[in-house]
């Protein structure tokens, strides 16, 4: 009984198979009702087998048991170029080769009795160095031909499919069968595990291409987001070359040095040779990951460019205050850093229930895009529920796969915006916006590299987009605090106010009562002479109503004009036709004649500020108001024989700005209180009913943050308090 001592290498393929069996069990978990997963399936299970049964007759010690498994391998073999013809039809949707399916496992189990009945396919063992191997028998030639056959068929298959029908595929469906003939090109180079069937006796390390063969396979058929192609390609050459060098040095070390291993090391020579595998294979995945990146690198240069054009703007975005500014420079980045034909980005608006268009941009053609999307639309409960990106070509080709009506919902939805990929912004569990991206104008796909770097961009423009409503929700609390406080002030003056309107109506009054005397006394009697008296006197009468009519009147527009909120926009102002306004306000609550008020300034030179004429009136007013305060409290407190309150108001120039200053000789600000003076609702002022505490925080709001100007506040209690306000000048 010839025998042989165990091929060193066996444990390879036994791995390989197992790793075959995963794969098996990934396909059919991910589809197992695809037909196009289950045809995949059955080739994997071919090779699992092959390898599984070379692995155990590489193990064997006698000639009849290796025999007997590597006949049962080759069933494996003798069904793989069937199931893979197969696979490819199915891929393909060519129903019209179901005869020659049927007939190629026809064939198929004859060639599998021919194998276990009789020697004429495998005609006894090669007794080589490295081990047994299977020797050809006569019709062995006959097989090569069915095997590469089939193989050209299916190959030949897939390139007609490209060449004439790549309009009606979608993208990702092309990309797949450019995997799947890339893959094949890879599985050719398995042929070489059939040279030693005819006494070449090279090493079969034919399960290393196949192995990479059925793995490309299996991720252009589970994974709908593919990488470019020509990485794809990159990539696996590199990992052969490295999983050849890993495995060629020991394998060289077995073959070639074995002898001298032996001389050197006895029985343990075979540590060499396996120590030299380990080191290897753990050197390995970095050589790999190394020549990888260099290449990736290289064939991507393009796209890491905008990738890292999009990193930058994404950390830029969140010093964007302005929302619509935001969107719109999202969209302009988007079409412009990308090279996309358009972006669009919808906002979400909880008052109407709707995704408005928040900004969009096109490059060439056509403006016009949908207005909307409802809250309850597919396309946003999907991405609710998936909170994932979505690529246009991936729904559509899923939608196709699995036959789902909700996708095909979805897809049409997308198609309707022309979209290519959708972008959710979320915010916490909520879906904020959404942004939908054109085709690239390369044509290509969008990879799942480029899907990493916008999920970054999702997660910085979602940051960005909360600061800016809350930039916007602030401003309007602003205003509401402005305006609140404007009432509150109103309130303080009602008594001065209800003095001056009722003042105004006793006139009218009394003077509507002198000219009906007039008439009743003189209408009986009413000689030439004395008519022109009584209509003189009318006449005084009328000019004193209509006086009376116009106070009144400015009294009224003056009340309207500081509860306005000031949109008009901003002019050139005069700083004293503002003071003036202010202060005639302010006799409505204080009483302007119990201070004196010094004007040190000529309004001939002074320059004109840029400003909003209603908002500056409020600040101005608000601080003779608090200037007359701390005076009469002083005033009131201290009882200093002399003290006159005294308002002095200065306006001076320096390098654009205008620096106006109010200076009252008041009771002044406790060190204590004086950090907390512009915070909202705090007053020093001695009876809430005369402070609302929101006076000075509006008047730095309004100076600093409207006007782009600065307050700055000198005060020494039982002296004095010293506002100085720092204005643009206007231009021109």
């Amino acid at each position: 009984m010839i025998s042989h001592h165990i091929n060193n290498f066996f444990l390879l393929p036994l791995l390989t198979s197992y790793l075959l069996l995963a794969l098996f069990v990934f396909v059919i978990s991910k589809n197992f009702r695809s037909l196009v997963n289950i045809s995949f399936s059955l080739i994997v299970i071919c090779a699992a087998s092959w390898l599984y049964s070379y692995s155990k007759a590489y193990q064997s010690l006698e000639i009849q048991s290796a025999l007997f498994w590597f006949k049962l391998g080759y069933l494996g073999i003798i069904f793989l170029p069937i199931t893979y013809f197969q696979f490819t039809t199915i891929l393909l949707k060519i129903k019209s080769m179901r005869w020659l399916i049927f007939l190629n496992y026809l064939v198929g189990f004859v060639l599998c009795a021919l194998v276990l009945k009789t020697n004429l396919l495998i005609n006894g063992l090669y007794n080589y160095s490295w081990g047994f191997y299977p020797k050809a028998g006569k019709i062995h030639p006959y097989f090569l031909i069915f095997f590469l056959g089939m193989g050209t068929a299916s190959v030949s298959q897939i390139a007609y499919q490209l060449l004439f029908h790549k309009v009606k595929n979608t993208q990702i469906r092309n990309q797949q069968l450019k995997y799947v003939l890339f893959a094949f090109s890879i599985f050719i180079l398995a042929s070489i595990d059939f040279l030693p069937n005819y006494a070449l006796g090279t090493y079969p390390l034919g399960f290393i291409p196949t192995t990479v063969f059925l793995i490309i396979i299996c991720y252009s058929i589970v994974r709908y987001e593919l990488m470019n192609i020509k990485l794809v390609i990159t990539q696996t050459s590199i990992f052969l070359f490295v999983y050849l060098f890993v495995l060629g040095i020991p394998f060289a070390l077995v073959v070639w040095g074995r002898d001298f291993l032996i001389r050197m090391f006895n029985q343990e020579w075979f540590w060499v040779p396996m120590l030299t595998l380990l080191v290897l294979a753990t050197a390995g995945p970095y050589i790999y990951l190394f020549f990888q990146k260099k290449a990736a690198d290289r064939i991507l240069v393009e796209q890491r460019r905008y990738q890292s054009t999009l990193r930058q703007a994404s950390a830029g975005m969140g010093k964007i205050k302005d929302l619509k500014k935001l969107l719109n420079m999202i969209v302009y980045v988007l079409t412009h850093a990308i090279q996309i034909d358009h972006a669009l980005i919808y906002i979400y608006h909880a008052d109407q229930k709707k995704y408005i268009l928040g900004a969009s941009k096109r490059k060439a053609g056509k403006s016009l895009f949908i207005e909307n999307i409802d809250e309850k639309s597919p396309l946003v409960e999907y991405l609710c529920n998936n909170r994932n990106l979505i690529i246009f070509e991936e729904i559509k080709q899923r939608a196709e796969d699995f036959k789902d009506l909700e996708l095909a919902k979805i897809e049409q939805i997308i198609s309707s915006f022309e979209g290519a990929l959708v972008v959710p912004i979320f915010i916490d569990q909520d879906l904020t916006a959404i942004i939908i991206m054109g085709k690239k104008e390369s044509g290509k796909l969008y990879t799942e590299d480029d899907l990493g770097v916008f999920s970054i961009l999702a997660n910085q423009t979602a940051l960005a987009i909360e600061n800016a409503k809350f930039y916007e929700d602030m401003k309007s609390t602003h205003e509401q605090l402005f305006q609140a406080e404007k009432m509150a002030t109103i309130g303080t003056m009602a008594d001065g106010l209800s003095h001056q309107i009722n003042n105004r109506f006793h006139a009218l009054g009394f003077i509507a009562g002198d000219a009906i005397d007039t008439i009743h006394l003189n209408q009986n009697e009413m000689s030439a002479d004395k008519m022109k008296e009584v209509l003189a006197e009318l006449e005084r009468a009328f000019v004193r109503v209509q006086d009376n009519v116009i106070q009144g009147g400015e009294i009224v527009q003056g009340l309207l004009k500081y509860t306005r909120k000031g949109e008009a926009g901003f002019t050139a102002i005069d700083v004293p036709a503002v003071f003036k306004s202010a202060l005639e306000m302010a006799q409505f609550k204080i009483k302007t004649d119990q201070l004196k008020i010094i004007h040190e300034y000529d309004p001939s030179t002074i320059p004109k500020i840029k400003g909003n004429f209603t908002q500056l009136q409020e600040v101005f007013f608000n601080l003779i108001d608090n200037g007359y305060d701390a005076m009469m409290q002083r005033k009131n407190e201290m009882k200093e024989p002399g003290y006159l309150p005294t308002l002095k108001v200065r306006v001076l120039k320096e390098d654009g700005y205008a620096q106006v200053i109010f200076e009252d000789n008041g009771i002044g600000v406790k060190d204590d209180d004086f950090r907390k003076l512009f915070t909202p609702f705090f007053t020093t002022k001695l009876s809430s009913k005369k402070g609302t505490g929101l006076g000075l925080y509006v008047i730095k709001k309004i100076v600093e943050d409207n006007h782009g100007g600065r307050v700055e506040m000198v005060s020494k209690y039982m002296h004095g308090t010293q506002m100085k306000l720092r204005l643009p000048i206007a231009i021109g």
